[in-house]
């Protein structure tokens, strides 16, 4: 025993003393307690080295969402360019969305099964070449809408996986919250100031988009090689077997399925009419392939499901799913309604446009802030998740009634409105996906991470689709506006209601953990998802 104990206590003689300084990686053991992932080794980087990853990680957020908002701009003069019919100009943007939604929950598996940082490395740089690539293939429909695609599927691989890093790059709850808080707001304000963005590099030609979002993802991967410690995977799999065969492959197949299901009826519903094959079909079809996921994810092994069944053991997990769906619908809405308003009917420039739009976003930047020094918008959602309700639902009795913003409308209805429902937004978000994660083992971040985001896409899809069935052939504000934005407002009712009725206090983020893995373990459930 002496021996052994000298082994471990003194490095290998052969080892050279360069060698012996590096730090050597080491896996936590699934279910470790709070102090060992405290001593883990993303945690104990320099604070400096880690607030700066953390930046990294916020513009690859940023650079994901702004993929969507982004192009929503420049889908007139994109769709000229690449010929597509009138009916097909949607898959400009659901094509990444669709994509990006669907394989959310596979790269959250592989980020909790296999190195985080090389399935964030790995998907931020194949952004970045599609992108560039994307750029140059303008001349076939076909083309660009699957370089789309594939981008979305390399965007998916990217949040999961930051996620999972910050977790454990901070472990301490506190500093843990406000830094999820500001991962987060990224991805809000890239919601935003993708518009403005894009605007700017219209300015010279909307391949110039693509191009920067190219130059971002490189350059900011390559910062990252060199400042990202490789740590191998976070967890040890010792007697689990290989991680490969518990990726959950029909699962996936299952989710996938169901999600390009469900989006895809929702998309062609409001184009060839909700009676419509193209609706009925893959609508009617998303339902048995959704049963059957959370059927197959049941019966199998947590430590074998790409949403295992132990996630649902978490504090508030079920009403903080459904709050996730409040923020993004009224962005989602009013910028897609107004954006196109302000052009179509104002013929206002896309800069211009973008303009209009920012204070959604300088709000979004504000709240984030000042949640980094009024720690309680983030700790204490009982409170911070109503009153985000609340505005949100002020600024949709504002859109309602601003009849699209004409004259002095924009002042007087859009801009407070575009300020109350971006406060009210990113605070219901913080209040909703942030704990979700926060009280969640560490262990499941990054399925955490990906499950936030999958209900986030899903929410935003529902509430598109309803507005664009209001629409009809022609943009009358009366009808799609105030229609869509009544719909938003009782959305947002009925979401806050049930949080409210529904939420049980829970204890300190430590104290969870425990609670959380002793219910499972009650159940007679695999501990983890490892």
């Amino acid at each position: 025993m002496a021996d052994q104990a000298t082994l471990v206590e003194n490095p290998d003689p052969s080892l050279d003393k360069e060698d012996q300084t590096i730090p050597k990686p080491h896996q936590l053991r699934a279910g470790a307690s709070d102090a060992e992932h405290a001593d883990s080794p993303l945690a104990t980087l320099g604070q400096a080295r880690k607030n700066f990853l953390l930046l990294i990680f916020s513009i690859a957020t940023f650079v994901d969402i702004c993929n969507v908002s982004g192009v929503a701009i420049a889908v007139a003069q994109i769709s000229s360019d690449i010929k597509l019919d009138t009916t097909q100009v949607v898959w400009i943007i659901t094509a990444y969305s669709l994509c990006f939604a669907a394989f959310l929950l596979f790269a959250g598996r592989l980020s909790d099964l296999f190195p985080a940082q090389i399935v964030f490395e790995a998907g931020f740089f194949i952004l970045g070449i599609l992108s560039l690539v994307t750029s140059f293939v303008t001349s076939s429909k076909y083309g660009f809408l699957i370089l789309r695609g594939l981008g979305g599927i390399a965007g998916a691989m990217t949040i999961p996986s930051a996620y999972h890093l910050t977790v454990h790059m901070f472990p301490k709850p506190e500093e843990q919250q406000a830094k999820l808080a500001l991962l987060g707001l990224a991805g809000a304000v890239g919601n935003v100031l993708g518009l403005v963005l894009a605007g700017v590099c219209m300015l010279a030609n909307y391949r110039w988009f693509f191009r920067v979002i190219a130059i971002i993802c490189v350059l900011f991967t390559v910062i990252c090689f060199f400042l990202l410690p490789y740590t191998g995977s976070t967890y040890s799999s010792e007697g689990q077997g290989p991680r490969w065969k518990r990726l959950d492959i029909i699962g996936v197949f299952l989710m996938i399925g169901a999600l390009i299901c469900f989006i895809l009826a929702l998309t062609q519903g409001p184009i060839d009419g909700w009676g419509s094959a193209s609706f009925i079909a893959p609508f009617v079809l998303s339902f048995p392939l959704a049963v059957g996921f959370f059927f197959w994810e049941s019966r199998i092994p947590p430590k074998s499901a790409v949403l295992p069944s132990s996630v649902w053991q978490i504090t508030n997990v079920v009403i903080s799913t459904l709050a996730i769906g409040i923020p993004f619908p009224f962005w989602a809405t009013s910028q897609i309604l107004y954006s196109t308003y302000f052009q179509e009917v104002f013929h206002w420039s896309p800069i211009h446009t973008a303009a209009a739009m920012v204070p959604q976003g300088v709000t979004g930047l504000f709240i984030g802030a000042l949640g980094q020094f009024v720690p309680q918008i983030i700790t204490k959602p009982r409170i911070s998740l109503p009153i985000g309700g609340v505005l949100i639902m002020v600024a949709e009795i504002l859109q309602i009634y601003s009849d699209g913003g004409h004259g002095k409308d924009y002042w007087k209805y859009c801009f407070p409105a575009f300020i109350l429902g971006s406060a009210g937004a990113v605070m219901c978000y913080f209040a909703a996906a942030i704990n979700l994660i926060t009280y969640c083992p560490p262990e499941m971040a990054g399925v955490a991470g990906a499950w936030t985001q999958v209900v986030t896409q899903v929410a935003g899809a529902i509430t598109l689709a309803v507005q664009a069935s209001f629409e009809g052939d022609g943009l009358d504000w009366h009808l799609a506006g105030r229609r869509s934005f009544w719909f938003v407002f009782a959305w947002t009712a009925v979401l806050v209601l049930q949080y409210v009725v529904f939420y049980k206090t829970p204890g300190t983020p430590e104290e969870e953990h425990e609670a959380t893995r002793k219910r499972i373990a009650d159940k007679g459930i695999d501990e983890g998802v490892l």
